[in-house]
Order: C-alpha cells, then structure tokens, then sequence
C-alpha cells in the first residue's frame, strides 16, 4: 500500500510540473516513479500504465534538452517497446519518432561516423517522404533541421563560428580573411578594427589616429570572427572549444608576428577574453546551436573588491625596501607559468628549464661553499682540471700536465647536473637537500624531460606536450622545496 501512495504522491507532483523539463528535481520525481512503477506488479503496471508512458515522455524530453542523447534515446526506446504506446496520439508517436532521428544524428556527428549519419540520413528520407507532409509546424522545423544537418556533416560543409573581442588590433582589412588549417581542421579568421574614440586625445579630420605599436589597444582593437570546418556543442563542451580556439589563434598568431615583426602582440588564452557569440551553422540554418553570449572567465562574487592579503603585503613592502634584484629564476618560472596558462607548451618547458639551470647554478654554490672555498668553487664548476685530481695523473709528469693545461691539449671538463647534484650531496652537512638523491634525480629528469627535442627541433618525437610540460612545471616546484 506504500509503495502506491508513493506512486499517487509522486504522480500529483509530476502532472502538476509536466513542462518544467529542466527542473532537477522534477526529474528526480520522474525517474522515482519511472521505477517504481515498472518494478511493481503487473496489476500495478497496468493500473498506472498511463503514468508509465507519461514519465519516459517527460524523461526523454528533459534528457534531450540536456543533450544526453544517449539516455534519451533509452527513454525512447523503452516508450516504443510499450504495450501502451500503440494507444498514444499520433501526434506523441511523430514527437518521439523526430526526437529518435535527432538524437542519432548528434550522436553520430560527436562519434564522427559517417557511415551511422549515412544510414540515419536514409531514414529521415523514407520517413519524410511519407510522414513529412503531416508533421506539425515545430516537428516539421526539427525534421528539415536535422536532415539538413545529417546531409551538411556528409558534405563536410557544418561550420563553428566563435567570436571574440581581442585586447588589441590585428592589422589585416575586415575585405580579408585568413584561411589555414591546424591538427586536421580548417579554420578562417576575420578581423574588423573597432577604434576607442573616447581614449584617443586628438580628432582626425583626414583619417584616423592610431598609437604606434598599441601593445594593450589603448587606440583601436579588432573583434574575430573565427570559423572551423567542424560541428562543436558548445553548450556541452565550452572549455574544450575555447581551448581549441586559443591553440588555432596561437598558432595564426606566431606567423602574424614573424611575418609583420609586430613582436610587441602577446599570445592569448580566449577564455579570458569576451566571447559575444557561439553558434553552429549548417547548409540551410544558421541557428542549429546558437549561444549569443558566453564568458569564459571564471566569476567571483564578493560584497568588495579582492585585493591581496596583508601578509602578502607586508612581503611585497619589505622585498622592495630590500633593493634587490629579483633572481632570475623567478621570472622565469612566473613565465612558464604564463607560457601554460596560454598553452603556448613548448615555450614553458623552455621557460621551467631555464629557471632550472638558473636556480641549480645559486643554490648549488651555495651548498658547495660549506666545504669548500670559492675558488675551489668555481674552478670546480668551471671544470678547471687540477693535476691531483687528474685521472691520468700517474702517466705524465706536473711540468707536462700544466704545458698541456696552457696549449689547451688537456681542456676544461665542466660537470653535469647530475654530477654537481652527486657533489652537493657530499656536502649536505647542513640538510639543505631535504630528500633523496634518487627522488631528486627523477625531479631532475621530469624538469627536463623534452627540452633537447623542443631546442632542436624534434617536436615529433614528443607525445603530450602539455602533460610533460605540467609535470616538468610540478617537478620544479618540489625541487625548490627540497633543494634548498
């Protein structure tokens, strides 16, 4: 008896929110009942048949809308495979029908399967021929949609089109548009300069005025019309696209800047930049998804405004009233860090590396200095050969080793990493290095891992760019820690 109280219950709540498809909690009443139902008793499946029908209905509708289309064509199918359903409207059965087909065809398209989309593509035909000319207004719109949709994927012809506000001008006429392609897709790019009238401080009356090498677009900026020869749900995958877009735009804007010198033009993450539109556009329809506004940036809500804490403060005030010069590797790893938040990865690994060499160089000193003396130092890392320590040594004289010193017939023997590492060890006597030397030699090999492909040009070779570069950035960092 509780079980159909709770169907009664559960019911009265979905019949009052039929409509209300995005509602989290309608659904979750939905899918209750769905179970309920269908696991009880064939006396209580039949009674509430009507009720069975209504929630796979209302079920493939709010999945379909959510662009689960997997689990809305599950839905469907459970509707079709109902005894019921036979007894539905015509009307029910044409709506579940259209919303099969579509389902298929993105379902198709995200899998890349022409030979799905193909056979789906046959069906709508058949269907259409015989059925089209019934269709309510909105089916009829859904099923031209989709065909045209199905039969533009085969064409190779659906189109994303994702436009930004770029923070400065790119110097090509709105009459001109870029066409290359990058990792398999087509992308084209349009520019329209926007100027800042209310920045500029003069009025031109022959022309325009424009600020020479306008690095922020203090004078003017451009607005992209960016478009790629492949179908992107943005509404589903947003970051994905934008990622995309950024690596693409990246990619034009190197040779833009080789090609012009305009060596003052960043690099970009477009998730950080305004997008006005996102839309997918077919043969026939330039609406098949549409998003008229989108930012990517992540929104934070405060009641003021964020600033630092001040016990970052009070470090900034007292590095400052110290005067000294930043050391290298700072700036450099604040750069592999940028180099990765525009995903421009080559660059970062390049960027960490250096910091690296940077940083090894200072600290090893440093910790060499507790045994030894700064001559001994650096003639060590130099790689000054001293006759005590010359591995021939018992096989020519002093006099001759420090002839062949001065032609420079025995030359210098700098030490590798690995080998000042192996040094500081020896000298740890205050612990700067904090753990082992075969944890810091995997830290050394991460850091460094793609670093001579990506200098000599073998970029081939290397499988995850990105990855490697994450965890070349990670491995820094914990070396810092346990290097000191």
């Amino acid at each position: 008896m509780k079980k159909e109280e709770d169907i009664v219950k559960l019911k009265e709540i979905l019949y009052h929110n039929f409509n209300d498809y995005n509602n989290l909690e309608v659904i979750e009443v939905a899918t209750k009942l769905n179970k309920l139902i269908s696991l009880g008793k064939d006396s209580l499946k039949n009674k509430y048949k009507g009720a069975f029908i209504d929630t796979l209905k209302f079920l493939s509708e709010a999945e379909y809308l959510q662009k689960n289309y997997e689990s809305c064509l599950k839905h469907i199918k459970q509707l079709k495979l109902s005894e019921f359903y036979k007894k539905e409207p015509i009307s029910t059965v044409r709506h579940a029908t259209i919303r099969g087909f579509q389902c298929d065809v993105f379902l198709g398209i995200y899998q890349n399967n022409f030979g799905k989309i193909n056979i789906v593509k046959k069906e709508l035909i058949e269907y259409g021929d015989i059925n089209r000319s019934e269709l309510e207004v909105n089916l009829k719109d859904d099923y031209d949609k989709i065909l045209d949709l199905a039969s533009s994927f085969l064409n190779n012809s659906i189109k994303t089109i994702v436009n930004f506000k770029l923070p400065y001008k790119i110097d090509i006429s709105e009459d001109e548009e870029v066409i290359y392609e990058y990792k398999d897709i087509q992308f084209s790019l349009k520019f329209k300069t926007i100027n800042n009238i209310t920045q500029v401080p003069f009025e031109a009356t022959n022309g325009v005025i424009e600020l020479d090498r306008d690095k922020y677009g203090v004078y003017s900026c451009s607005d992209l019309m960016l478009t790629f020869n492949k179908f992107f749900d943005a509404t589903h995958y947003i970051n994905e696209l934008l990622a995309l877009c950024s690596e693409s735009f990246n990619y034009f804007l190197d040779y833009y800047k080789t090609t012009t010198k305009y060596y003052w033009i960043d690099n970009l993450n477009l998730s950080q930049i305004q997008v006005s539109n996102v839309k997918v556009i077919s043969e026939k329809y330039d609406d098949i998804i549409s998003i008229p506004f989108y930012s990517g940036q992540s929104i934070l809500f405060s009641d003021k405004p964020s600033y630092i804490t001040q016990e970052k403060f009070s470090e900034l005030k007292d590095s400052l009233i110290k005067g000294q010069e930043l050391p290298l590797w700072k700036v450099l790893y604040l750069d592999a860090k940028n180099n990765m938040f525009i995903e421009k990865y080559k660059e970062a690994v390049i960027s960490i590396n250096s910091a690296f060499e940077n940083y090894l160089n200072i600290k090893s000193r440093e910790i060499l200095r507790s045994g030894m003396t700064d001559i001994e130092v650096e003639a060590y890392l130099q790689g000054k050969v001293s006759y005590t320590t010359y591995f021939l040594k018992d096989f020519i004289k002093e006099e001759d080793f420090n002839k062949a010193i001065e032609q420079g017939i025995i030359g210098l023997h700098s030490p590798s990493t690995f080998q000042i590492i192996k040094k500081c060890f020896n000298l740890n006597d205050n612990n700067r290095i904090t753990t082992s030397k075969s944890k810091i030699n995997g830290l050394v090999n991460n850091i460094r891992k793609n670093r001579n492909d990506i200098i000599h040009g073998n970029i081939i070779l290397i499988k995850d760019i990105e990855s490697d570069a994450k965890k070349s950035i990670n491995s820094f960092e914990e070396f810092i820690n346990v290097f000191q």
